[in-house]
């Protein structure tokens, strides 16, 4: 390791991880939504089609996160 300053150092992006874990929670409510919007009387294959929508969406959403989980600070 060297002591100059210009130096870049990758810092953790909070903002990132605190999105990781919203999407995370988002998706492994959806697992149980199906039976629960079944018995509000959506059909099953608008039911399916929506939790899957909204498990699109935290997989591309965690992704994204991820691919922007550090900063890098000079």
């Amino acid at each position: 390791m060297s002591d100059d300053a210009n130096e870049t150092v990758a810092v953790l992006n909070t903002g990132s991880v605190v999105g990781i874990v919203v999407c995370f929670v988002l998706a492994a409510a959806a697992l149980f939504a199906l039976p629960t919007l079944q018995r509000y009387g959506v059909g099953f294959t608008v039911a399916f089609w929506s939790v899957s929508a909204v498990e699109l969406f935290t997989a591309l959403g965690i992704i994204y996160f991820i691919l922007n989980l550090h900063e890098e600070r000079g």
